[in-house]
């Protein structure tokens, strides 16, 4: 079972729980007691607010929240996530840090607008938010990309597949200047234009010598001039070495038809990384 599947099993575990009535009472103080679920540590929850909110794409909203110290320390490694929920919700929500480990400050997020679910509450609570509002956010989470000095002296360069907010992970391993001096390709892909949030990234990602390839799948009536279809179909015409490591954050179906194409490609399975 592949580690994306592993993931989503996980959560719908964690649901199973709560619904049984497994989880701990909440604890009156800022810090509450953590709620078991079966996938990674137990969370701790930290009562805080949103700082700025932003629409970032269609669909789409950028978010900070500035981080107690200690939850800012475990922030060490792009693709890292935090567990957000309101408070003393019984659901929480997973969601990858967009800003980059080291960079201090506060916490940035992409929030996709989606509906709730049996193992999600859903996100229409934070992305129709305003600055201000109050949540909770555990401490940081995860192992985040995997790509220690070992892999990255075995290659000469990483190709990057993002589509919708599964830029944000892909953002933090850019920006945080972990695969310097490394050939750097991204292919990032959305429905339309109006939906691919961080364009105005692009020319700073561009100097910083990371070749971007926006993807539209459905360009319709929308005057797009680019790339259309879909990353790995643009990838794959364009070609890229196998000596490459490939980093990877989408839907189910996206991710998996990359693994393939790495497969295809001769990439060994663990040069294919993913945040989760």
């Amino acid at each position: 079972m592949s580690r994306l599947l592993v993931a989503f099993s996980l959560l719908v575990r964690c649901n199973a729980l709560h619904l049984q009535g497994m989880a701990r009472p909440m604890a009156p103080a800022s810090r509450v007691r953590p709620i078991r679920c079966g996938w990674g540590p137990d969370p701790v929850w930290t009562s805080n607010k949103i700082v700025t909110i932003t629409e970032a794409a269609s669909g789409l909203v950028s978010l900070s929240i500035t981080p107690p110290a200690d939850v800012a320390d475990g922030f060490r490694t792009p693709g890292q996530y935090v567990q957000i929920r309101q408070p003393g919700a019984e659901k929480a929500g997973f969601f990858a840090i967009a800003s980059s480990p080291g960079k201090g400050g506060d916490f940035e997020f992409l929030i996709k607008e989606a509906p709730p679910s049996d193992w999600s509450p859903g996100t229409a609570w934070l992305t129709g938010a305003s600055a201000g509002t109050e949540l909770e956010m555990s401490q940081v989470m995860g192992g985040g990309f995997k790509l220690g000095e070992e892999t990255l002296a075995q290659v000469d360069s990483i190709v990057c597949f993002a589509a919708g907010s599964g830029i944000s992970p892909i953002r933090s391993a850019i920006e945080s200047g972990m695969m310097e001096g490394k050939a750097i390709s991204l292919y990032y892909g959305a429905q339309t234009p109006e939906k691919m949030a961080y364009q105005d990234k692009f020319e700073s990602w561009e100097k910083m010598g990371v070749t971007v390839t926006p993807v539209i799948s459905r360009p319709e009536g929308t005057g797009w001039t680019g790339c259309t279809g879909y990353v790995q179909e643009v990838a794959e015409k364009a070609g890229f070495p196998s000596s490459c490591a490939i980093l990877l954050c989408g839907m189910k179906g996206m991710a998996e038809a990359v693994k393939e194409l790495a497969s295809k490609q001769g990439i060994p399975e663990d040069k294919v990384l993913t945040n989760f």
